[in-house]
């Protein structure tokens, strides 16, 4: 019997948990589930080390692929959402002109923001003129011009 090969499995057993406790994306429990497995079959001594790493590979893929999509899913699917995600849709009054080729400003809730034009559109945005926010990107606000 290769009774060494119990000490492996466990270390095994315990190092992913460990690298599971550290870490928060779903990294190596499945391993654990495989030295587990692993850790069982090395206590049978007709079973040779190279089956049980065998059997250690082929659990912790399959549990890997299995189900890491499905917990993915159930436990990192939270939106997250700021206060900017109620800008999309609002209209909103050109403090400074905006043109294709030079940003503008417009202002928010008593708050200036940068602001550039959609890419399709052509025409420049006058002061005082009213224009519908379309997205965020980075720190501006991409706007379009009301008909």
């Amino acid at each position: 019997m290769e009774a060494y090969m119990v000490w492996i499995w466990l270390s095994a057993f315990i190092i992913t948990l460990v690298i599971e406790s550290i870490t928060q994306d779903l990294v190596a429990v499945w391993f654990s589930l495989g030295s587990i497995i692993a850790l069982i079959l090395s206590a049978f001594p007709a079973i040779d080390w190279y089956i049980e790493v065998v059997v250690f590979a082929v659990v912790s893929f399959l549990s890997l692929g299995l189900t890491r999509p499905f917990a993915k899913k159930l436990l990192f699917n939270a939106t997250r959402y700021t206060n900017v995600d109620e800008f999309v849709g609002k209209r909103v009054k050109v403090i400074s002109d905006i043109s294709k080729y030079e940003n503008g400003e417009v202002k928010i809730h008593d708050i200036i923001y940068n602001a550039s034009l959609m890419e399709e559109e052509t025409e420049t945005i006058h002061k005082d003129e009213i224009v519908e926010i379309v997205t965020l990107k980075g720190n501006k606000v991409v706007v379009r011009k009301i008909q």
